[in-house]
């Protein structure tokens, strides 16, 4: 990505707003009220505002779970400050582990009864390299935490959420869905929520009134750029995400560090009220599409018609001739 990357978004918005924002706007505020909801990637960012908003929006539970156990805690402490009667359930594990998805979602039903809407925003930033500069493991690892991770928490949330007849899915895809240069990691994973979700949609909707969607955060100053900015700065982070004795990782962390200079970065409050609006049932008719939090929700709205006429907001193949797209509804 360059600067002018910026006009890329959908949108121009940089923050919530009232529509968006469940701490001012009561209709919004109210919407979440005996929902349990699950967030994965809680444990800073975007995720962090995110079960911040969804508590506003008067959640009965929220369960979040952080590769680092820590984080997430204090996410959870946040939680409570913010309404003192939410429940609360927390886990430290690795959003690949499918085993320990299926124990938490399990448990997530055991205990509060259900489970409404489950948010996968857990992620990995890539080597902004060329493939040929990209080490095998980093690169497969990236892929998998974004696509694996939304396999795992929709393949265990579906049979609950199809007994309830009901269900929202929410994947934190990425702008970097639609790059194809030096992102090739994470654009592999981030497109592939976008055609999860989609995929989810078709098998899902009709029968079990289970929504899914794949959305754009914005451009937020977490991790996935300061981890690169101190390593350029010579700054010693442990835990970073670029690992020392790596080839390239130097190469790597410049090329962050250009691209991202100068550019006018966005709040997680911006993505977290998209996902607010999500969970709310307010843009139904989005489900199995791409959307992008920069952009205002009216217009979605306001937009409907043309969206499901033309079928917008989807991941297609441009063709001068009509194609065939096998749909093996059967």
């Amino acid at each position: 990505m360059t600067n002018k990357a910026q006009t890329r978004f959908l949108g121009d918005k940089h923050d919530c707003y009232f529509a968006t924002d469940p701490r001012v706007n009561k209709e919004l505020a109210a919407s979440l009220q005996g929902k349990n909801i699950v967030c994965a990637g809680a444990g800073r960012g975007v995720g962090r505002a995110c079960a911040e908003f969804l508590t506003y929006a008067s959640a009965k539970s929220i369960s979040l779970v952080a590769l680092e156990l820590e984080e997430v805690e204090e996410t959870a402490k946040l939680c409570k400050d913010i309404k003192p009667e939410i429940k609360t359930k927390v886990a430290g594990f690795d959003v690949k582990d499918s085993d320990a998805v299926n124990k938490f979602i399990k448990e997530v039903d055991q205990e509060f009864g259900s489970v409404d809407v489950v948010l996968m925003n857990a992620g990995r930033p890539p080597q902004w390299l060329h493939t040929v500069e990209c080490d095998p493991d980093i690169w497969w690892d990236t892929v998998a935490v974004s696509l694996q991770g939304a396999f795992n928490f929709a393949r265990f949330a579906l049979p609950i959420m199809q007994r309830q007849k009901s269900g929202v899915i929410i994947f934190t895809s990425s702008a970097g869905a639609h790059s194809n240069i030096r992102l090739g990691s994470y654009t592999m994973g981030k497109l592939g929520m976008i055609r999860l979700a989609e995929i989810l949609h078709h098998e899902n909707f009709k029968d079990y009134n289970i929504k899914a969607f794949a959305y754009n955060p914005g451009r937020v100053e977490t991790r996935f750029f300061t981890d690169f900015r101190d390593k350029v700065q010579g700054k010693s982070n442990p835990g970073s995400y670029v690992i020392e004795g790596v080839p390239n990782e130097d190469k790597s962390a410049e090329t962050v560090v250009k691209a991202f200079d100068g550019v006018t970065w966005d709040t997680p409050q911006m993505a977290a009220g998209l996902v607010t609006v999500l969970a709310s049932g307010k843009l139904d008719f989005m489900s199995g599409r791409y959307l992008d939090a920069s952009r205002d929700i009216e217009k979605y709205i306001e937009d409907e018609k043309t969206i499901r006429a033309n079928d917008l907001h989807r991941v297609r193949l441009h063709v001068a001739d009509d194609w065939f797209v096998p749909t093996l509804d059967f």
